[in-house]
């Protein structure tokens, strides 16, 4: 076995490599360490830089990836953050696809049981739960992992096995802290690691790993079972009377709405941001902000034949230069605005691709959060592109709520799936009101192509769509997700959803395109 471990300068991976047996070699890879690990190959870099993760692949059979539990990157305050965030999804995400494409026979990585504490004081949540991650840095970073490896595993023959783990600890610190009943000893976690290497599994599989006893937080269930048979021995017996009381799990109080008169537009700069423009200016007092000023993106020619270009703002509206993926530019584009439009985009760049789409809407939720703004209209690509019978191309009758199913083929998709994951954790822990809007082709009506999507929508439409997500009073839950198409007898994406909604109607139905001639 050639295994390569990932987040290596941590207090797990090394107990882990000191546990292999001697005839496992072991490269060791981490942003940094901070003391060497003996008798172990270890390379400094990250999971980002492509040119590294293929040479720390070479020869690797196996994969233990703690990047996302405990690499934490530290340069300037401001994107501190995001280059961790970017390390833990977008790292993972390109790890795993490398891994499947070499042939690698097993990936596992490692996640946490704290996305169970809203819960835990009342129930005893097992793996078949669906898991309630808090929006923080420590819970994104694991969480968003698994969902872009459970995408991976779905499309490709690669075996990942998750181990949500308690907060692993050693004797030392048992000793010198209060009893905690997140606790794991780390000789329990290390067992459990051993365990994933060779139990019998294959596509994405999940188990929770916990301590010994009642006390614990969220109990073993599932993994004690066979074929996996985790015991763990240690109960923390011994600290139980240092325990310290703590609050039971609570929301922060939901950000109020307000009334909305100023909003700001990010990813202005292409054809639906600047449909929104002329549609939001009449309503509203109109922020719009892209990467670069819009005098040289009205020089750009079309994206597709008849797709709007900018135009310079006219006074009370603005133009501001604003990068999404620069947290500090964001929150300065958010003060003083009621309400934010986001419809920034990349669609084929595999670095930015995650820096906008995932990373950019992270700035954005954090920016609404800090200036207490409720209302967040997001929009991105329909989540169904996967192919063939791991997706939807089978079927002929999707409605908006199905679960996502982006596939690995196009960037674009899983970043965008991921930054829509973090719109609803941030919706739903904060009381925002996020409407998601998704599309799947943009038509201009008066330059009709020769076919037209089962989900298509006028430009005009669409940006409509987006004023009457500003336009409502609240929706039924902080996040709802939506697809927005025209009226056309198609059938296959239903639109009632957006209608009952938003109160939304199209205009545009294409109808030349499909409705037979009379000489026909």
């Amino acid at each position: 076995m050639h295994l390569l471990i990932t987040g290596a300068d941590s207090l797990l991976a090394r107990a882990f490599i000191a546990a292999l047996p001697s005839d496992v070699s072991v490269r060791a890879v981490d942003a940094t360490f901070s003391t060497p690990i003996p008798n172990v190959e270890t390379r400094t870099g990250h999971l980002r830089d492509t040119d590294f993760l293929a040479a720390a692949l070479a020869d690797i059979t196996h994969i233990v990836n703690l990047t996302p539990l405990y690499t934490r990157l530290s340069n300037d305050n401001t994107r501190r953050d995001n280059a961790t965030l970017d390390e833990a999804t977008r790292g993972s995400y390109q790890l795993a696809n490398a891994a499947a494409e070499a042939g690698v026979q097993r990936l596992i990585l490692g996640s946490t049981l704290d996305f169970f504490a809203p819960l835990w004081d009342d129930f005893r949540a097992d793996e078949s739960w669906r898991p309630r991650p808090q929006p923080t840095l420590e819970q994104l970073c694991p969480y968003l992992a698994e969902v872009a490896l459970r995408e991976v595993a779905r499309v490709t023959n690669l075996t990942i096995v998750c181990l949500r783990l308690g907060e692993v600890v050693d004797d030392a610190h048992a000793a010198s802290h209060p009893y905690d009943r997140r606790w794991l000893h780390v000789e329990d976690a290390v067992s459990a690691l051993l365990r994933a290497l060779e139990v019998e599994a294959d596509g994405w599989k999940i188990y929770h790993i916990a301590a010994a006893g009642e006390r614990t937080r969220v109990p073993v269930a599932q993994a004690g079972d066979e074929p996996f048979g985790y015991q763990p021995r240690h109960d923390f017996a011994e600290r139980w009377a240092s325990e310290v009381i703590t609050p039971a799990f609570q929301k922060p109080s939901p950000i109020p709405a307000k009334p909305i008169r100023k909003v700001v537009v990010f990813g202005a700069g292409g054809p639906l941001g600047a449909s929104l423009a002329a549609e939001l200016a009449p309503h509203y007092t109109v922020r719009l902000t892209d990467v670069k000023p819009v005098e040289e993106l009205m020089n750009i020619p079309p994206q597709s034949p008849g797709a709007p270009l900018p135009v310079p703002p006219q006074p009370p509206h603005e133009w501001q230069v604003v990068d999404v993926r620069d947290a500090t530019q964001v929150h300065a584009a958010c003060a003083g605005m009621d309400a934010i439009v986001n419809v920034s985009v990349v669609r084929h760049d595999p670095v930015d691709a995650f820096r906008v789409n995932a990373i950019g809407a992270f700035n954005v939720m954090n920016a609404a959060v800090a200036h207490g703004i409720q209302r967040v209209v997001h929009t991105g690509p329909y989540m169904l592109g996967q192919k063939g019978g791991a997706g939807y191309g089978w079927d002929d009758y999707l409605v908006d709520d199905i679960p996502p199913r982006p596939g690995i083929w196009w960037v674009y998709l899983p970043s965008k799936l991921l930054g829509q994951e973090i719109c609803r954790l941030f919706a739903e822990h904060y009381g925002l009101c996020v409407p998601t809007l998704t599309f799947a082709q943009f038509v201009n009506p008066k330059v009709l192509p020769k076919r037209v999507s089962t989900l298509a929508v006028s430009w005009m439409d669409s940006a409509n769509a987006i004023r009457c997500a500003l336009d409502i009073d609240g929706l039924p839950s902080p996040y709802e997700y939506m697809h927005i198409g025209a009226d056309t007898p198609l059938g296959v994406f239903p639109n009632d959803k957006a209608k009952r909604l938003l109160g939304w109607q199209p205009q545009d139905d294409f109808r030349d395109v499909y409705s037979r001639r009379k000489d026909e």
